[in-house]
């Protein structure tokens, strides 16, 4: 059996599903720890992996459907 790994994408990713600035999300990130309530992984050297599920759920509002019920 093959053991998946989890979709990430790289902060140019991420920024271009929710359509917003790249900038945007590490700002977000280095004010309030997260992007709405989103935390990426950490590579070393800086670079930032975001969850694909959770950006996926943010651009398509399921989110906001899940966070009401």
């Amino acid at each position: 059996m093959e053991d998946k790994a989890p979709r990430r994408y790289t902060t140019a990713e991420a920024a271009e599903v929710v359509r917003y600035a790249q900038q945007t999300l590490r700002r977000s990130l280095c004010c309030d720890g997260h992007f709405h309530g989103i935390r990426p992984f950490k590579l070393p050297g800086g670079r930032l992996l975001w969850p694909a599920d959770e950006i996926d759920d943010l651009a398509t509002g399921k989110a906001r459907e899940q966070a009401a019920a």
